[in-house]
């Protein structure tokens, strides 16, 4: 696929009239929770001990530092037992029955049944199926029927009494008996039905039988779900702190689940979370997405991606094409590892079991994890988005051009096709930002992150700098992309960013691809696979 370029210019957050007139509010850091002491994303290291050799004195100003959470270790607020979505949560799928299944079985032994002793037959089956009725079909000639003692036993070592010497002249028994006593028992395996003779000078023979079983498939593994059809524009996670939905510039931009009713204390769509009306808050298991700490910072990153176009403030990058789902309570209640954990498999049930059209999250957090299951627990969870076909667009560190490439900063340096790793120009779009960190083989390209106009709690806009204003972004980029070709994967999205960077000579050997966000050649990139897809109608 021939892709094609823009001229090179500088790429900036869209803005309106009178935006410049305007004088920006007066700065205002992050919130952060009352225990959290780290000034960059690596002196609260999840190993303790001495500062790491990437801390410097951040900027002052209206600079605010990418957040890390909670330290590693943190107690919770609430026990693991409230959350729904805990750790491997999403993986692990109900055993339950399959569709209605009917097995038969027969034997024609055509075997003598002799004076005083026991006759044997067996069948079996290779299903296994849970029965919910069994019936035997029989034909057993005998002189005289008092005399013999039928009985039936299942592969477990159940035995059912069939006929026990009930009396009469010379009849057979010939017939079909239910079996309610096998209900509940697995068909698997060998079933032996015994005739045995309690008389003497008397003639048989056990020609023939039979079991008709019914009954369900208990299967040996998860079922497969038929997956719910996606639609409706794309929507963008903020992982953060709240987001406020109730802001002029984001009221309409916000995801709103149309399966809860608000406030009504009820969980109406059988999620495990009550009034997740626009979201989860991952550090109090609720659906109050403005409670805890950050939410300036979450309600600004939100604001990038997608605040209004109704001449206000400022213009999301991606505004009326996404919509913004909130994950707040990310610096609250527990560590920051462990909110993530939650905070993934809310979004991977939402998306693969509530149809929820989630394509990408923002992660402008993170920190340095020295031991190795840390590691392990990040890069499950990223997987867990990758499988679900979910993009995370994460910031790299605010550590004054300290190099990344040999530090295990999480989540932005996992090696998986769904991750790209943002770094943050200053806001004439000309060179690195001097707060930001980089790493040609951890970071792929660079955004505007000074400086950067954007939505905060209360009505009210604001500048803030940082990586965390370049991630969103991308993201917002990313959201147009999804919107323009609905059937763009997630790792397909982030190569067609990655291949349409313009290229700028102060990021060679600071970003894998030497370049910087083209917002309008990502997008057109998009635009060009509808040619090679024909499942897109109405383009």
């Amino acid at each position: 696929m021939e892709i094609s370029r823009k001229p090179k210019s500088p790429v900036s957050q869209s803005t309106r009239a009178g935006d410049t007139a305007k004088p920006a509010a007066a700065a205002r850091p992050v919130e952060k929770a009352p225990v959290q002491t780290a000034k960059d994303g690596f002196d609260s290291a999840p190993t303790g001990g001495a500062r790491g050799s990437n801390f410097v004195d951040r900027p002052k100003g209206n600079f605010v530092d990418r957040p890390t959470g909670l330290p590693q270790g943190t107690p919770s607020a609430l026990p693991a037992s409230a959350f729904t979505f805990g750790s491997g949560h999403v993986a692990v799928r109900p055993f339950a029955a399959r569709a209605p299944v009917t097995l038969t079985a027969s034997a024609t032994p055509n075997a003598k049944v002799n004076d005083l002793q026991t006759t044997t037959s067996t069948v079996s089956f290779d299903q296994d199926v849970k029965l919910d009725s069994l019936k035997l079909n029989l034909d057993l000639a005998h002189t005289f029927k008092g005399d013999l003692v039928v009985k039936l036993t299942s592969p477990s070592g159940k035995t059912e009494t069939l006929h026990n010497r009930k009396g009469g002249s010379a009849d057979d028994i010939k017939g079909s008996f239910d079996l309610a006593a096998f209900k509940g028992e697995s068909t698997k395996g060998t079933w032996t039905l015994s005739v045995e003779d309690k008389a003497r000078r008397d003639t048989g023979t056990l020609k023939s039988w039979s079991l008709d079983a019914a009954g369900q498939t208990t299967g040996t593994g998860p079922i497969e779900e038929p997956k719910p059809q996606l639609s409706g524009p794309p929507v963008i996670a903020v992982f953060d702190g709240g987001v406020d939905f109730k802001h002029s510039d984001l009221d309409d931009a916000m995801w709103v689940n149309p399966n809860e009713v608000a406030g009504d204390g009820i969980d109406n769509d059988g999620n495990g979370v009550k009034d997740d009306i626009y979201g989860y808050n991952v550090g109090y298991n609720s659906g109050d997405v403005m409670r805890g700490s950050g939410t300036d910072h979450g309600t600004h990153v939100a604001g990038i991606i997608a605040a209004e176009d109704n001449g206000e403030g400022n213009t999301g990058v991606a505004a009326g094409k996404a919509k913004i789902m909130s994950l707040g309570g990310l610096y609250n209640g527990a560590d920051l590892l462990t909110n993530f954990e939650r905070g993934v498999d809310y979004m991977v049930k939402m998306k693969t079991e509530h149809g929820v059209n989630i394509r990408a999250v923002n992660a402008s957090f993170g920190n340095e994890y020295r031991d190795a299951a840390s590691v392990k627990r990040w890069t499950d969870a990223v997987q867990k988005l990758a499988d679900a076909d979910i993009l995370l667009v994460a910031a790299t560190a605010n550590g004054y051009g300290s190099n990344l490439n040999d530090v295990a900063d999480m989540p932005a340096n996992i090696d998986l096709p769904n991750v790209i790793t943002v770094a943050s120009m200053d806001k004439k779009n000309d060179k690195l930002a001097d707060f930001s960190s980089y790493g040609d083989k951890v970071v792929e390209l660079a955004a505007v992150g000074e400086d950067v106009l954007s939505t905060v709690p209360g009505g009210r806009w604001e500048e803030m700098s940082g990586t965390s204003m370049a991630t969103p972004t991308v993201a917002g980029a990313a959201a147009l992309m999804f919107a323009e070709n609905p059937n763009l994967t997630a790792a397909q999205v982030r190569d067609l960013l990655v291949q349409t960077v313009e290229v700028d000579s102060d990021l060679k050997g600071k970003v894998s691809t030497s370049g910087k966000l083209d917002i309008e050649a990502a997008v057109a990139a998009a635009k060009a696979t509808l040619e090679d897809d024909p499942t897109v109608a109405g383009r």
